[in-house]
């Protein structure tokens, strides 16, 4: 559990140093400049290398990459999964 505070401590502290004194209409464009794999579908991950992979559900979309984050496990989509049955 203090793991995973220090870690949001630490994403919560960096985006706001990198926000204070943006204009309104630049936070957006700030704020995504510290995701690393946020629209970045295809791509190679900038920490690992591997393919950065997009989970559809409902009418949300989120990016993620299954080597940094699911311990190489490829999650399915779920719009597509759905019409495979």
């Amino acid at each position: 559990m203090a793991t995973l505070h220090d870690a949001m401590l630490s994403v919560l502290t960096d985006a706001v140093s990198r926000s204070v004194g943006q204009q309104a209409a630049t936070l957006k464009g700030e704020k995504r400049s510290g995701l690393r794999v946020h629209a970045r579908t295809g791509l190679p991950c900038p920490v690992c290398g591997d393919t950065v992979r997009e989970v559809s559900f409902a009418d949300k979309s989120f990016q993620y990459c299954p080597t940094c984050q699911t311990g190489g496990r490829v999650l399915a989509d779920r719009r597509l999964s759905r019409l495979l049955k």
